[in-house]
């Protein structure tokens, strides 16, 4: 009986069969943060394209530059991204226009999905 208690044979085995999960959903998770920081990237890229878009003359339509700002879109999936939002205003006596974007994206780990992560990015063209 007490040989049997020392024999060290499939201990590795045993080892990485409790080490393998912690290290596959830390992984996973990487991963999807990963996807969360491009779509960040993606959404504000195409935001920034389309304010800057809105500041040319003449005057582009607001369905202008929505078409402008979601053919600027990268690395975004586009079932999971709303239509951009442009609006207009002033602020001190001078006109803006406001463009606004949502990515809404579920996180998926191996095991679960999680609720949709939600990034938005707004930007005001003078």
């Amino acid at each position: 009986m007490i040989r049997l208690l020392r024999h060290q044979r499939g201990a590795a085995a045993i080892e990485f069969g409790l080490a393998l999960p912690p290290f596959l959903i830390l992984l996973m998770g990487a991963l999807q943060l990963g996807i969360v920081a491009m779509a960040r990237t993606g959404l504000q890229h195409a935001v920034d394209e389309g304010a800057r878009y809105a500041t040319i003359y003449p005057t582009p339509s607001d369905t202008d530059i929505i078409a402008y700002v979601k053919s600027k879109r990268v690395g975004l999936d586009p079932a999971y991204a709303t239509d951009p939002v442009v609006t207009h205003g002033t602020q001190y006596g001078i006109a803006y226009t406001e463009i606004t974007m949502t990515y809404a994206r579920p996180l998926n780990f191996l095991v679960y999905q999680t609720a949709p992560v939600s990034v938005s990015y707004t930007r005001r063209a003078y």
